[in-house]
């Protein structure tokens, strides 16, 4: 290995920047992101631990100690959300710095304990409706509690106290900002580039492994690369779950500099911002998927095996084409335009090879047919129709984000940047101003455990038994979260975390006394492993805990000396936690509870309201396109928007969508963990919530198909006007004008109203709190028999579609196979009367017509399975059918 290249791993692995080409576990495993988080807290703590107390600060009060805890607690995973979390919990503890340290001048000071309530109480509220993210929230009430912990129990205080507290706070996430910017940084930017590059690789793979099942001569063989594909599929989907939240963080980085800095190399074969990264890499998924669910449902047949035979070795090479340019573009070695740009030409050759291949084959097939009197399964036809659209619908994203404008320079992307957010709507002074009642409901209830919390340090005689308490109210501010299940989540965390440092603060006490470098020497190991785990889901805030527990119980003992026993001390943090811990369990589950699942419900009625507005957008969009006379746009407002805002409006849907799901998956693992209590006959069903979001993503899949094809065929439409009066035999009646828009139509109406009525269910069925206090909901909250018969009928209803789509569809193929024999049986050549067999655009629109019919059929299919499961969760909450033993 050459000098240049080990300077340039070393390179990507500081600056977290990933080619995917690198074979160095080193640059681009989980195992090193973690040892690179884990150094940057213990680096944070280090640089807080001697400012503290290598510096000689005046007047800090023993409370030097905050330094190195608030610079753990305010780094983050990236760069950009440890600005944000500073930004966020800066303006709030800010104004309520100066509204304290007016409310002491006045004079608030030792044992005014009503006052002291009253004020604590109008200060909380005011941070926690400030702050909308929990974590942030948590950190701006702990200076609160320890502000009026301190300032009622100890006499003679400065009357800048509050402005001392401010000061440590400060300078601990200053610290955390700069080593998060200098020790083994990840930017937001580079996080979100890193999950494309690798999704983009292994969807890559995956195709290659849908291709190879596709071109398998059964059905079992065809499995073994499915289940290959079906793990990959799984592994980009944990990878892309990430992606939007990385977007928020990326909005405080300079994204375009940084990307104009590390991809040099890179910008002249590609150059996206990160959100049209986000967008052409969910693309690519979707049509991905798309292409697996036509192989796993496909029957190979003699039909399938013609096709496999005649388009092995096209489908080969354009494989290998495609392989070839994204191997080009995660590359750490660049390669000139002009190469890249044979290589996309190769990859445009083979796509037109393959066309040119299929319609051979097709044409073949089709005299088969005649010649033996046989007939052609409308399925078998569609979904092959389906398959080679997909293919090429891969191809043509994959070389038109290749081809962008390179002479844009670096300040005309700033200024067409300006020009996109000044046309977005800004909000008014007077929804500024407006309250939204849901965070003030979350506020309030925050205001409320924070006040009973603040008993055990305003009421003397529990301040005296609890030793002021204010481990108690700390435990209080920390427990907080969203739902009750991220609450008891959060608790769970807090007591395992609180356990295991107490022990290693005793530990350290016993082996280093109280000598503070000693003392740091013993804490940095620790924090290190600690900081490796913080990471994981599973651990994540039990390790923030233990993290910095023996740092408070260590660092926060050691001016008092032998006058407080380490022992004593650990044990004291611990008893506190647990009545901490023990009172919010009670104040969360008691007032003004935000459940799980109803949040889960709340997320999934949206996500089935986005699907009905898609639902109603396909003959919207048709009519829009194809200016049709009947023109119904009801639900969706695409009349006013020419094709490019079509597009748009179709990518912010996905995006959208992508969004609600990824929340939707943490959702069901969170409320996994309440107490159903009295409003579900049985335990919650988990496994059926996960269906129900995959069964989600099917459906939104087909929409997203649908809306695509239209406008690929809009597109090749306007380039073969004289060849459409040609198309007018392939649909019943009429081409476009007619059936296709009158089968649009008719199916987006019975959806609609399916879709409705399940998202009505999730509505009714969550619990009374949710429903009063969050929606001002006073509607009826009971289910009758009469929702399970109307859901019954419609399902009905539904199945009868899909039998009635597919008779319509084999007729029509029944019929052209009849129009074909009458001309072949008058002498005419096939190439006469078929009207693809010479022109490539109207060949694709003939493919996209039958990609279309395929998509609506498999779109009504998947949303019979989706209303299938609905019902079964229906029954399971509301019913005692499946009353477990």
């Amino acid at each position: 290995m050459s000098m240049s290249t080990i300077f340039q791993n070393m390179y990507h692995f500081y600056f977290n920047y990933h080619q995917y080409d690198m074979h160095s576990v080193l640059t681009t495993s989980v195992f090193s992101r973690r040892i690179q988080f884990a150094v940057r807290m213990t680096v944070s703590f280090l640089v807080g631990s001697f400012l503290a107390y290598g510096v000689p600060f005046n007047n800090l009060l023993a409370l030097q100690y905050l330094i190195p805890v608030m610079s753990m607690l305010s780094i983050q995973e990236t760069f950009g959300m440890t600005i944000f979390a500073c930004y966020q919990m800066l303006t709030a503890i800010v104004p309520i710095s100066i509204f304290l340290y007016i409310v002491q001048k006045i004079g608030l000071g030792y044992k005014d304990y009503l006052a002291g309530e009253l004020i604590l109480l109008i200060s909380s509220l005011f941070v926690a409706y400030k702050c909308s993210q929990v974590q942030n929230r948590k950190i701006a009430l702990l200076i609160i509690a320890i502000f009026f912990s301190t300032i009622v129990n100890q006499a003679n205080l400065p009357s800048t106290f509050i402005f001392i507290l401010l000061e440590l706070f400060v300078i601990g996430m200053a610290v955390a900002i700069v080593v998060s910017l200098l020790v083994f940084p990840l930017f937001a930017t580079f996080d979100i580039e890193n999950r494309v590059n690798y999704c983009l690789k292994n969807l890559q793979n995956m195709q290659t492994l849908v291709l190879q099942a596709f071109l398998c001569e059964d059905q079992m063989s065809a499995q073994v690369s499915l289940a290959r594909a079906s793990t990959i599929e799984q592994m980009i989907r944990t990878t892309m779950s990430l992606i939007t939240a990385r977007l928020v963080e990326s909005t405080l980085e300079p994204s375009r500099c940084l990307q104009r800095i590390f991809n040099r190399r890179h910008r002249h074969l590609i150059d996206l911002t990160i959100q049209e990264q986000e967008d052409f890499i969910t693309s690519l998924m979707f049509h991905t998927s798309s292409l697996q669910l036509m192989v796993k449902q496909c029957q190979f047949n003699e039909y399938h095996t013609h096709y496999a035979r005649e388009l092995r070795a096209t489908l080969v090479h354009l494989d290998l084409c495609q392989t070839t340019v994204i191997s080009s573009l995660l590359s750490s070695t660049a390669i000139n335009r002009d190469e890249f740009n044979g290589r996309l030409a190769d990859l445009k050759q083979a796509l037109d090879t393959l066309r040119q291949v299929s319609i051979k084959a097709r044409l073949h097939q089709v005299e088969h047919v005649l010649e033996s009197g046989l007939t052609i399964r409308s399925e078998d036809h569609l979904s092959h129709a389906f398959f080679f659209y997909q293919i090429a619908t891969i191809a043509r994203i994959l070389m038109r984000v290749t081809t962008g404008d390179e002479n844009k320079s670096f300040f005309q992307e700033i200024k067409d940047q300006r020009k996109k957010k000044q046309k977005k709507k800004r909000r008014t002074l007077v929804e500024w101003l407006k309250p939204q009642w849901p965070r003030f409901v979350s506020a309030f209830k925050s205001m409320v455990i924070i006040g009973v919390g603040s008993l055990f340090v305003m009421v003397p005689g529990l301040a005296k038994v609890f030793e002021n308490g204010q481990w108690i109210l700390i435990a209080l501010c920390m427990t907080q979260g969203d739902t009750v299940g991220g609450a008891l989540t959060t608790m769970k965390m807090r007591l395992v975390g609180t356990l295991f440092g107490a022990m290693w603060a005793y530990i350290t006490y016993l082996a280093v006394s109280d000598n503070v470098y000693h003392t740091f020497g013993m804490l940095v190991p620790w924090i290190l492993f600690f900081g490796y785990l913080k990471p994981l889901p599973q651990w994540g805030y039990a390790a923030t805990v233990a993290c910095f527990t023996p740092v408070l119980i260590t660092l926060g003992r050691i001016p008092y000396g032998d006058t407080l026993p380490a022992g004593n001390y650990a044990l004291l943090r611990i008893e506190e936690n647990l009545i901490g811990i023990a009172v919010a369990v009670v104040l969360t589950i008691a007032i003004f509870p935000v459940f799980a699942i109803d949040v889960l419900k709340n997320n999934i009625d949206t996500t089935l309201q986005l699907c009905r507005g898609s639902i109603n957008a396909m003959h919207a969009i048709y009519d829009k396109l194809f200016e049709n006379e009947q023109l119904d746009v009801t639900i969706v407002d695409v009349e006013k928007q020419n094709e490019q805002g079509i597009k748009s409006f179709i990518d912010a849907q996905r995006s959208r969508f992508h969004q609600l799901i990824s929340g939707q998956r943490a959702l069901i693992g969170h409320t996994a963990l309440e107490p159903t209590l009295w409003w579900s006959k049985n335990s919650f069903a988990s496994d059926r919530y996960s269906m129900l979001a995959e069964q989600q993503i099917d459906m939104f899949r087909m929409l997203h198909n649908i809306d695509h094809i239209l406008l690929r065929i809009h597109e090749c439409s306007n380039t073969s006007e004289n060849h459409i009066k040609r198309l007018q035999l392939y649909a019943d009646g009429g081409f476009l004008p007619a059936s296709l828009h009158n089968e649009l139509r008719n199916l987006s109406r019975q959806l609609s109203d399916c879709v409705g009525l399940w998202s009505s269910y999730f509505t009714l069925t969550q619990t009374r709190f949710y429903r009063i206090f969050r929606n001002f909901s006073f509607k009826r909250t009971k289910l009758n028999e009469s929702d399970l018969s109307k859901h019954t009928q419609y399902l009905i209803e539904l199945n009868q579609t899909i039998y009635r789509l597919q008779n319509q569809h084999q007729e029509s193929v029944n019929r052209l196979l009849d129009h074909y024999l009458t001309c072949l049986t008058q002498g005419e050549a096939l190439s006469d009367f078929i009207p693809y067999a010479d022109n490539m655009n109207v060949y694709i629109i003939f493919m996209g017509i039958a990609a279309l019919y395929y998509s609506t059929t498999q779109l009504a299919r998947n949303a019979l399975a989706l209303g299938t499961n609905i019902h079964t969760i229906f029954e399971l909450e509301t019913t005692t059918l499946y009353r477990p033993f």
